[in-house]
């Protein structure tokens, strides 16, 4: 894991873009089609960025998700 739960706060949006910042000031941009269901505000997001590509059904995916986490 690269990046493990960084929580990001919702900046602004500049045509099909969101800008959010880091707690330490750092600014990310996503393209609002990889955040389906996004309203914006105060919703609270998490980024979580992972060297290895996850296979599998949707229950092994959330059974790893949930071991890396409690490791």
């Amino acid at each position: 894991m690269i990046i493990n739960n960084l929580e990001i706060f919702f900046d602004r949006q500049e045509g099909s873009s969101l800008f959010f910042k880091t707690n330490s000031g750092q600014k990310i941009v996503i393209d609002e089609k990889l955040l389906e269901n996004f309203s914006g505000g105060s919703q609270k997001l998490f980024l979580s960025l992972d060297d290895k590509q996850i296979l599998g059904q949707a229950k092994d995916v959330l059974n790893e998700i949930l071991e890396i986490n409690n490791e």
